[in-house]
């Protein structure tokens, strides 16, 4: 049997020389300097804590040199506010902010543009929407310029995300109507009603929406209406009663995507570009196969991974399909990429 070798006739530097060779191999971490300052100001209600916090996580991890802060939008977070003023900043929210302010950096925020304002600035950029004006005394419409139907739509928010006011008409039909010719609870009692281009989207109605942030789509879901559309050889008092806004209806949905609805999303984000998140809604021609985009929603209540505003419709679709949504374009790493790259490229 060999004689045992005890540290006694070993030199210490030798003993740790063997030891260091048998442990197990370590990766140096290299820690890299911070050099600049995200703050993600979240509003509850519209997201949870908890995504905002997943968000930090995830930005962080693909960039060390960025350091992450969550606030309340709505609370001062004075000890943050002097932190994240050491270094250039950029603060994201994704609707207004309340009552907290950067002391310094680049804000980036979502904000109300009335819908013909979101339509008008997307036509300057070149980006396809419907034909839309806004309903006045003076207005006349000739079918053979607007088509033999039209959309009459409120421009008050408030009723019109949940489909109120919305009416399929015969563009020869269409008068102005004073507000208090509205009926009681109309959203033509509250703001002034636009005339849009009428897209038939098929036997069914149809409708896309994109959620982007910085240009980076987040989910695609079509969204398809269960019932038919209504018949448009009907009476005219028959078309007009229809509901025809996918809000009001029961819809059938699914995650797809379609190579030219991601890339008129990302034309429409560019069309506004200092509002950070989008929920933007695109229909699709059934006749022809156009794409059109018919708003932005860029007030920012639209990240539906944890909104309370689609928490009964999340209930209902189950964690599997909500899986989907966050999974279809790994949705929470991809915000913290477009957040990387705007806070490294315009942090202040």
């Amino acid at each position: 049997m060999p004689a045992k070798v005890t540290a006694t006739f070993i030199r210490p530097q030798v003993v740790d020389a063997l030891r260091l060779a048998q442990a197990p191999k370590v990766v140096p971490i290299i820690q890299l300097p911070v050099e600049r300052n995200l703050i993600l100001a979240f509003r509850p209600g519209w997201q949870s804590l908890e995504d905002w916090q997943k968000l930090a996580y995830h930005v962080t991890d693909i960039d060390p040199r960025i350091e992450a802060f969550v606030v309340h939008a709505d609370m001062r977070g004075s000890y943050t506010r002097k932190k994240a003023a050491e270094r250039p900043t950029l603060c994201f929210c994704s609707g207004r902010l309340g009552r907290f302010r950067p002391l310094r950096g680049k804000i980036y925020n979502g904000r109300q543009i009335p819908k013909l304002q979101q339509l008008e600035m997307m036509a300057a950029k070149g980006v396809s929407v419907p034909k839309t004006a806004l309903l006045t005394p003076e207005l006349k419409l000739d079918p053979a310029e607007w088509g033999e139907f039209v959309i009459v739509k409120p421009t008050d928010l408030m009723t019109s995300s949940y489909g109120h006011g919305i009416n399929l008409m015969r563009t020869e039909r269409v008068r102005y109507k004073a507000p208090e010719e509205y009926p009681e609870g109309h959203p033509g009692r509250r703001g002034p009603m636009v005339v849009q281009q009428f897209i038939n989207t098929g036997e069914r109605i149809s409708l896309y929406r994109v959620l982007t942030l910085f240009g980076a789509p987040l989910y695609s879901q079509l969204m398809r209406s269960a019932e038919k559309r209504v018949d448009l050889t009907a009476d005219d008092e028959t078309i007009e009663s229809a509901v025809v806004a996918t809000q009001a209806l029961e819809i059938e949905k699914d995650f797809v995507i379609e190579p030219d609805v991601i890339a008129l999303a990302k034309a429409a984000d560019a069309a506004i570009p200092d509002v950070p998140q989008k929920g933007i809604d695109i229909i699709r021609d059934a006749n022809t196969g156009k794409i059109y985009v018919l708003e932005v929603n860029p007030g920012g209540n639209t990240w539906h991974f944890s909104s309370r505003y689609l928490e009964e419709i999340r209930a209902s679709n189950g964690p599997e399909f909500e899986k989907r949504r966050r999974d279809q374009f790994d949705a929470f790493r991809t915000a913290a990429k477009a957040l990387v790259a705007k806070t490294n490229a315009e942090a202040e």
